[in-house]
């Protein structure tokens, strides 16, 4: 689980430190900083799978006006802090820093460089021990064995500045705990979904991961209706709440790698997916991300934005009651502007932080519960937040 998340100099967010709790909630007016934040959470965690640049492009939208245009400072910052179950039961508490360089030059200097990675453990064995240190290329890597037989040893090594070594990594037998953490942070999953997307068609087999922008829905679908009956069953029993004519959701795969959804009552009246309403769609991917995907932790942390977007109030309360508050997976954290969707958060207060835009930076705070819970008599909490009490 996320326990904290720092991040300094990344556009508007200037010594911003997250804390996340089990369910989370970020508000603030458009233009705020609650996309920032997230980009800044999408962007460390595709660090462990790709290149700086790649993640860069495709989750900054570009290198170029990666840092705060207001702060005269070369280099951004990130920091994780959490707590992940290893192999055995006991819990290990990471920590991860990362330093990091834009582009100094637009047209002769394009690369985002690397400059410092830090990667330490507690727990069992471990207290506080360094996994890796990364500066600027030159690494310094533990061997995990020696040190659980009381002989630390250390490799050193060189890498790319263009790529972090947690992605480097791969040698499950000599660095089991540093790939355990490398695994979930790559494991953080965003969705912002997009209504003509999911009404594609292309099929890939064995696809159980929604992607972002929910393009592959239908593919995922198909393959959990041919590979797991009693879930397939199960998530359409959640849809019928919301259409109860509804009998199937089935497919049809004429053409080659597609797969076309539709959905048909008991009179088997059919309703094609590029028929279907945005809203049913999206209550669709959203029960689908909720309840089926947890199921194989496949997302330890779960970024939505704007879940309410075509959906009536009555069906996010259906959504939002798929959220298992006992379990550690998976960690959410949504967006919103929805009166309706903020009231749902009222016995949740402890995950709801407020993003203001600042002169030339975000702040981000939490508001005092107990004050929140006494206004609550008088003022919903979508209503405290439409009135600017809550910052």
């Amino acid at each position: 689980m996320l326990q904290e998340f720092r991040v300094d100099n990344f556009k508007s967010l200037i010594n911003i430190v997250f804390k996340p709790q089990g369910t989370n909630l970020l508000l603030g007016m458009n233009n705020s900083g609650k996309t920032n934040l997230c980009q800044a959470l999408r962007f460390v965690s595709g660090t462990s799978r790709r290149s700086l640049d790649a993640c860069a492009d495709e989750f900054v939208v570009g290198r170029s006006g990666m840092t705060n245009f207001s702060l005269n400072k070369s280099t951004m910052d990130f920091y994780v802090r959490a707590r992940i179950p290893h192999d055995t039961e006991e819990l290990l508490t990471f920590e991860y820093k990362l330093t990091i360089s834009p582009p100094q030059d637009r047209i002769r200097d394009t690369t985002v460089r690397l400059e410092r990675e830090v990667l330490r453990v507690t727990g069992g064995e471990f207290d506080g021990t360094v996994l890796f240190e990364n500066l600027g290329g030159q690494t310094r890597l533990l061997h995990e064995k020696d040190i659980m037989n009381g002989e630390p040893s250390y490799i050193e090594t060189t890498v790319p500045v263009d790529t972090t070594m947690l992605q480097r990594l791969y040698d499950l037998e000599a660095n089991p705990i540093a790939n355990r953490f490398k695994y979930y942070l790559s494991g953080w999953m965003y969705y912002d979904l997009s209504s003509d997307a999911m009404r594609e068609s292309a099929y890939r087999p064995r696809e159980t991961v929604i992607t972002p922008d929910g393009r592959n829905l239908s593919s995922v679908l198909y393959w959990l209706k041919t590979a797991n009956e009693r879930a397939y069953r199960k998530l359409l029993r959640i849809i019928q709440k919301m259409e109860p004519e509804l009998d199937l959701v089935n497919f049809y795969t004429g053409a080659e790698n597609n797969v076309f959804m539709f959905f048909e009552d008991k009179e088997e009246h059919s309703l094609s997916a590029m028929d279907a309403s945005n809203g049913m769609l999206r209550f669709l991917a959203l029960a689908y991300i909720l309840l089926i995907q947890p199921a194989g932790n496949s997302s330890p942390l779960c970024i939505i934005e704007e879940p309410e977007n075509g959906i009536y109030v009555g069906f996010l309360k259906t959504l939002f009651k798929l959220i298992d508050p006992s379990a550690d997976y998976p960690q959410l954290i949504f967006t919103s502007h929805a009166p309706y969707f903020i009231d749902l958060f009222e016995d949740h207060l402890g995950g709801v932080f407020v993003l203001d835009r600042r002169k030339g930076h975000t702040s981000l705070t939490q508001p005092e519960v107990a004050k929140v819970k006494a206004r609550l008599e008088h003022f919903p909490l979508g209503e405290q937040h439409f009135r600017e009490m809550l910052g």
